[in-house]
Formats: structure tokens, C-alpha cells, sequence
């Protein structure tokens, strides 16, 4: 967002360079306002609305005598094609163009819903621009009004909670009758001012477009005015716990609230309702065409496993998700891709390599070459062979980033590499050299988020009622692949279990990270690497270091569990069992080069330090 925001403004010096070398002789006056760039040619002002992405993008130019063009390019390219086709645009005269001058009064319909915008959020919520006689612009600023959000979560969606949301509309000036009259395209931009790093844009550009088509539901799927919640129909799976039919029936409940005001208080206020309604709902539906998973939600957005979201995932990841690109920090994607490397390798490969890549490379038929539906673990072990061979080349350049490598893989490589990246669905970043604990003896700690805010939220519930403890749970680091992008999960009885259950089902944790490194089946007889010595902690930067090690990585998270006596077993000394999900929530993650020496157990201060950390990540 930053850097186009840096090249339109480059592009409009190149513009006003132009106009005072005399190139542009009828141009008067150009002013940039935001996306918005409004000029002046002759006596007659134009409203260019600039493309995003830009200037690849299709950008929109509204001027006098209902003068429209809508083209790609820079914006100098953009005023020179506007002065072209002025040359011929019949009726071009001082005469033909004296209405610029004057206003338009809003139809009684349009006029309500205005009054309603100011008087329930607020006289500054919405401002209108008339452009030429056939187009209003109003932008409204929508207040995000949401509690649950922690400053953690924000950050991972790209979003200010304490700012307002600026929708942008382009509204006819006759035959305004509300919602009826509103197409999904007259949804021109979002965005929040003074916030460059706002990364929801393309998202809820998705959701309100479909609020206004009403293509969320098609008519013989739902009916707005029945008091029932509709049947849904084309389910993935007939399973009791299916996950599209709960989503979409939110999805229904949702519009019918944000449409409960429509008779009183007007589509604007609907619309409004509607974004704050969704907000909180983006890591729970596909971040590109805005339908259901058949998975729960976790922490970040992804998309889901339509060929066409896979394709803009790739080339769009930046606008969905914080590790969008081999640009993430280098030491978290090393992580992610040493977890690839040992899921697709091992001989649990069909269970533990979940999910299963979805890489799309142009927009060809035959240009998905890993798909879920159609698994092809030799392939996916071929491109991790490529990918480990040409790290292995640059093992001697400490912090090497992988971005430095794409050049050198083929396009299916650099796309599985992307995919990695981008499909984490856990918050996942270094702990600063003042954060790191150093009882934990390695220099590799990162905070490690999973739960999504309606979890999370449930989670405190129960923290203020019950209390709660932190607990070591390891796990082989071909399981992590699958623990980032799906949760921990209760393994026990399942195909995924590979330690047994010898105390019954849940969740096994350990307040002695030597009981947990017991369960990463960390090779013991392998002469372990020399394990980093708390006093040299502060002393290591970010970079790629993992991936050389592969077979002699342990990995170990830290969670907060809730200390309910039914639900939180405690078997023998040491080792809980916790039987449902929802009182376990991922905090910290440790990484150590070979299995550590000296015990470590969560007690006393430690615990207290543990506590402090976790509330200051999520913002407490």
C-alpha cells in the first residue's frame, strides 16, 4: 500500500512537471486527495479515480457533459488520453459546459438515507461530491466498533481498530430508491485514512459488493423476508459437523441483521451496519470470494480451495495474509519451510501433510499443479527436493533470504514456496531481545498465536473464572505443518496419534520441557548440536539458520491452559491431559538446534514472566 501511495505521488509531480514545461497547455490545476486526483482542463474539472492496483488497474475519469473514460496506466498517460479524447468529444464548448457550475439537489430517497448516515454516526460520517450530472461520490466513515479485536489479531489482519473505515460509492443522481438501485460495482474503494498498512481493502470490497448484489445467497437459496434460516444446498460433505453449513448460515443471519433497518433508517446505514458486522468475521470465510471453509477458523485469513482464489492468491497474498510473500521475515520462513520439508518427506505424509498444498502457476487450465483433490505427494517431495537442494548452496551465508533465491527456482518451486508462506493460519514472529526468557536456553523464541478472537474471547471467559497455568507441548516437527494451519488438536485414537494415550484422550502437556521433548521423538542417539548458552542469547540477529538442520530441530510450544478441574486432568506428577480444545491456547514457540540438556520447569517466576508477556502481546 505504501509503495503504490509512493508511486502515485512520483506520477503526479511527472504530471505538474509537464504542465510547466508547457506540454500540457490545457491543463490548469491538478489536486491529489487520497486515490483521488482532481484536475482542471480548460474550465472544466475531471475526477480521476485511481486504479488499484495501480497502473495496471482500471482508473476512472468523471468530467462535464458526462464525459467518462475509463483506462490503464500512469496518471500523466490517463490526462494525456483525456486531452485526446476532449479533441473530438462533440459539443465541447464553454456554452456546453456551464453546468459544472451547478448543484444537483440529492432525490428524497438518497436525501433520507443521508440524513440517517449523519444522525446515527455522525454529521462528519459521509460527505458527497457531485461528478458531472449523472454521478454522486459519497464516502462514508464507518466506525469499526469492535472490543473482541486484541492488538495482536489487528496487526495479523491489518487493521485500526480505533479508526474509522472510508467507504467510497459512486451513487446515480436520479432513480435512487435505495438497495434495489445499487449494484456491487458502485462499491468503488475502502480504506483507512491515515493507516497505510490497511491490508482488509480487497475483502471487504468482496463482501459489501456482494451485500449489494446479493449474490452472497442466490434467491432459491435464501429468502430475506422468511423468518426461518434457509436450507443450504451443495454441500462439500453430508458430515453432522459440517463447517460450510454452519458459516453460511451466519452469513444469512448476518445480512438479515445489517437489513433489519432498511424500512427506518436507509441502505447507507445497512451498509454500514453490515461492514461492522463482517469485520470481526474475515479469518472465518475465503478472503477472495468470501465463501465458507469445511475447516473451523483459525487467527489469519486464507483463501479457500477454489482453482481461481488459489491463482490470486499467488499473485495477490500481500492484501490477505501478514506472511504473504518469501519477503516475511527470513528466520519465520525458514521455520514454515522446514516444516514443509518434513511433512512432505516423512512416511506420514498422507496424514500429516495437512492441508495439502494448492499451487497455481498462471491462470492456464493445466496450471494448478498441486491440488488437494488431486494429491501427488511424489511431486510435492520432487519441488521440496529442489527447494532444500538450493538452500543447502547458500548454507554458508548467515541470514541469507530466500527472496535472493527465487531467481533461481523453477516457477512451480517459487510457488510451493509462496503457498508456504501464505497459508499459515498462526501468528507466528521473533520475540524481541528484551522478551526472550533466558531460562529457556535458545535464542529461538516467537510468540505463537492460533485462536481465533471468538475462541480467544471464550478463552478469557473462562481465564477470569478459573484461572489459568502455562504447560510445555511438543510434538515432532513433521506435525507442525499441520499444528499452524489447523490448531492443536485432541489426537488421541486417531491416525495422527504416535505416542499413545496412556492417561485417555486430550491434549497432553508437561510442566517439565523434558517430558515434552520426550513426545517430539527427538533422536537421542544422534550426537546433539552445541545448545546456545543463555549468556549468548542477546547476541543473535534473524536469518536463516533452520533449514541446514533439519533432522536435529526440536520444537516445542508453550500454552496457557485453563485450570478447570473436570476438563484439565492431572494424572501423575507433571504430565496434564486436557480434554477439551478450547481450554488450550497456543503462546509461545521454542526452537532448539538439538535436544536441550538442562531441565526446565513452569513454575514460580517463570510462570509469572510467561503471564506478563502473553498479556502485553495481546495487548493488556
Amino acid at each position: 500500500m505504501a509503495a503504490r501511495r509512493e508511486k502515485i505521488v512520483r506520477d503526479v509531480e511527472d504530471l505538474l512537471n509537464a504542465r510547466q514545461k508547457g506540454e500540457l497547455p490545457r491543463l490548469q490545476t491538478a489536486v491529489l486527495n487520497d486515490d483521488t486526483l482532481v484536475f482542471e482542463i480548460d474550465d472544466g474539472e475531471f475526477t480521476a479515480c485511481i486504479a488499484d492496483p495501480y497502473p495496471s488497474g482500471q482508473t476512472e475519469v468523471y468530467g462535464p457533459e458526462e464525459f467518462e473514460l475509463h483506462s490503464s496506466g500512469s496518471i500523466l498517460h490517463i490526462v494525456q488520453q483525456v486531452l485526446a479524447e476532449l479533441e473530438g468529444f462533440e459539443g465541447h464548448t464553454e456554452s456546453a459546459m456551464e453546468w459544472i457550475v451547478q448543484e444537483l439537489r440529492p432525490e428524497a430517497m438518497l436525501q433520507h438515507d443521508v440524513t440517517q448516515v449523519k444522525k446515527i454516526l455522525g454529521e462528519d460520517a459521509i460527505a458527497m461530491t457531485q461528478l458531472g450530472m449523472e454521478f454522486w461520490r459519497l464516502r462514508l466513515q464507518v466506525p469499526v466498533r469492535q472490543t473482541q479485536l486484541s492488538k495482536s489479531v489487528c496487526s495479523a489482519w491489518g487493521i485500526d481498530i480505533t479508526r474509522c473505515i472510508s467507504v467510497e460509492l459512486c451513487l446515480p443522481t436520479s432513480g435512487y430508491v435505495g438497495i434495489e438501485s445499487v449494484s456491487g460495482n458502485m462499491i468503488k474503494r475502502i480504506w483507512q485514512e491515515g493507516f497505510p498498512e490497511f491490508a482488509l481493502e480487497s475483502q471487504l470490497l468482496q463482501i459489501l459488493r456482494d451485500f449489494c448484489n446479493c449474490k452472497a445467497f442466490q434467491p432459491e437459496v435464501i429468502d430475506l423476508e422468511g423468518s426461518q434460516p434457509p436450507v443450504i444446498v451443495d454441500l462439500v460433505s453430508d458430515a453432522p459437523d459440517d463447517h460450510r453449513k454452519v458459516y453460511e448460515t451466519k452469513k444469512w443471519r448476518l445480512i438479515r441483521t445489517a437489513l433489519g433497518g432498511l424500512s427506518s433508517d436507509g441502505f447507507l446505514i445497512c451498509l454500514a451496519h453490515y461492514l461492522q458486522l463482517r469485520v470481526p468475521t474475515v479469518h472465518e470465510f475465503c478472503a477472495i470470494c468470501d465463501q465458507p471453509f469445511n475447516l473451523p477458523p483459525m487467527m489469519m485469513r486464507t483463501v479457500c480451495s477454489n482453482e481461481l482464489c488459489a491463482y490470486q492468491f499467488g499473485e495477490f497474498g500481500s492484501k490477505i495474509t501478514t506472511a504473504e510473500s518469501v519477503n516475511h521475515p527470513s528466520e519465520i520462513l525458514d521455520l514454515l519451510m522446514c516444516m514443509l520439508f518434513a511433512a512432505g518427506t516423512s512416511t506420514r505424509r498422507t496424514d500429516v501433510l495437512d492441508p495439502y498444498p494448492l499451487v497455481q502457476v498462471g491462470q492456464s487450465e493445466g496450471g494448478c499443479i498441486l491440488h488437494p483433490q488431486r494429491k501427488d505427494f511424489e511431486k510435492v517431495e520432487f519441488l521440496v527436493n529442489e527447494l532444500q537442494l538450493l538452500r543447502s548452496k547458500l548454507s554458508g551465508k548467515m541470514g541469507a533470504s530466500w527472496a535472493l533465491c527465487t531467481s533461481q527456482m523453477s516457477l512451480e518451486a517459487a510457488a510451493l514456496l509462496k503457498w508456504t508462506a501464505a497459508s499459515n493460519r498462526s501468528y507466528l514472529a521473533p520475540l524481541e531481545d528484551n522478551q526472550r526468557l533466558d531460562a529457556f536456553r535458545t535464542p529461538f523464541q516467537y510468540l505463537l498465536l492460533s485462536a481465533p478472537p471468538e475462541k480467544e474471547k471464550r478463552f478469557q471467559e473462562l481465564k477470569k473464572e478459573f484461572g489459568t497455568s502455562f504447560a510445555f507441548h511438543g510434538s515432532s516437527h513433521e506435525n507442525w505443518h499441520s499444528i499452524l494451519r489447523n490448531g492443536l488438536k485432541n489426537a488421541s485414537n486417531t491416525k495422527l496419534m504416535t505416542s499413545g494415550a496412556a492417561h485417555g484422550p486430550g491434549i497432553y502437556l508437561a510442566t517439565d520441557i523434558m517430558t515434552s521433548i520426550h513426545y517430539t521423538r527427538a533422536n537421542r542417539k544422534r550426537k546433539s548440536e552445541k545448545v546456545t548458552d543463555a549468556s549468548e542469547i542477546k547476541q543473535y540477529r534473524t536469518g536463516n539458520r533452520f533449514v541446514d538442520n533439519t533432522g536435529g530441530l526440536v520444537m516445542v510450544a508453550v500454552c496457557e491452559v485453563i485450570n478447570e478441574p473436570v476438563q484439565l486432568r492431572k494424572p501423575t506428577a507433571g504430565i496434564w491431559v486436557a480434554t477439551k480444545e478450547e481450554i488450550v491456547c497456543t503462546r509461545f514457540f521454542l526452537v532448539f538446534s538439538g535436544c536441550p540438556e538442562a531441565s526446565v520447569v513452569l513454575t514460580g517466576e517463570l510462570e509469572k514472566d510467561l503471564h506478563a508477556l502473553a498479556d502485553k502481546a495481546r495487548g493488556l
